[in-house]
């Protein structure tokens, strides 16, 4: 990819004049979401992300796109929507590929592990929850899609891990015990929301004292309404269990008790969505083989498990 032959048909599907790429400036978020990106610069100076998207993936890339461009339409602004081309479509077929554009967006790389007790990072977390769910309100038809099942998707997970790793398994019996018992019981009547589905600090693009972008929507869609805020937490946590006592975090939960964003059954239910949610990146763990991580996630799981109820 180290030609940019392609930037001109670019250019032409997006009314831009891309000039070159620019492959030494980082990027935030994961590199999984597309086959390849890079950032682009235009001839008068601006600078976008551009990706390459297998086709497999049109369906759902699509729809992530037009969830952002009704998020931005709305009056979200601390995200980077995709830019529309020539016909109105956010892929575009150049060079035998599918290509999506967004704005690129600078940002201050994190002090870790530091900023988790920064105090004024909740206080800018919980003003985007707050605007994302006023500017999803006002629209719901348009965030309308399948609940998302925590439970369900650890049953599945541990059936399958059951029968390839029995002895991880056994050591993460004990948390699909409790939340079998648990939150399976409350999940499913719990309030839900059009939620990010990935919300945590290496997904923020942040400022020197502000958010400049939220990014990496792969997992939006309906789910319990505290969902973004349980994922949060759980990250902040497993980077320095401290944290949860800390200013990031008690200015978040602070804030969003005065706006009375959540009900009380969800805030009941948050340190069981925070123990469940850890199963999905308990499965990111599994597919890397990080035995390192496979063992953090169970000592992790198992503090959340003995002080979760005490935490909030």
């Amino acid at each position: 990819m180290n030609n940019p032959d392609f930037l001109p048909a670019l250019s032409r599907r997006y009314r831009l004049d891309l000039v070159r790429l620019l492959p030494d400036i980082p990027l935030a978020g994961s590199p999984e979401r597309s086959s390849w990106r890079s950032v682009a610069a235009s001839d008068d100076g601006r600078r976008f992300v551009l990706e390459k998207i297998p086709s497999r993936w049109y369906a759902r890339k699509r729809r992530i796109a037009q969830t952002l461009a009704n998020l931005f339409d709305g009056g979200l602004r601390q995200i980077a929507p995709y830019r529309p081309d020539v016909d109105g479509d956010f892929l575009t077929l150049v060079d035998h590929g599918l290509w999506q554009l967004c704005p690129y967006v600078g940002g201050v790389l994190l002090d870790r592990p530091a900023y988790v007790m920064e105090g004024w990072r909740g206080e800018a977390v919980a003003a985007f929850l707050i605007q994302f769910q006023a500017v999803c309100s006002r629209d719901p038809r348009a965030f309308n899609t399948p609940t998302f099942s925590i439970c369900a998707y650890i049953h599945d997970l541990f059936a399958v891990l059951s029968r390839h790793n029995p002895q991880v398994a056994l050591r993460y019996r004990p948390f699909v015990d409790h939340l079998n018992g648990h939150l399976a019981a409350v999940h499913d009547r719990l309030p839900t929301r059009f939620c990010h589905g990935d919300l945590h600090p290496i997904n923020i693009v942040w400022g020197n004292r502000s958010i400049r972008a939220v990014i990496d929507w792969e997992f939006c869609g309906s789910k319990p309404e505290i969902f973004d805020l349980a994922n949060l937490l759980g990250c902040l946590g497993v980077e320095d269990p401290q944290s949860l006592s800390g200013p990031f975090v008690q200015r978040l939960i602070d804030r969003l008790k005065r706006a009375g964003l959540f009900s009380e059954k969800s805030w009941a239910a948050l340190p069981d969505l925070m123990l469940a949610i850890r199963f999905a990146w308990l499965s990111e763990w599994l597919r890397k083989k990080d035995r390192d991580m496979i063992q953090l996630e169970a000592d992790y799981m198992a503090l959340l498990l003995s002080h979760g109820p005490g935490l909030f």
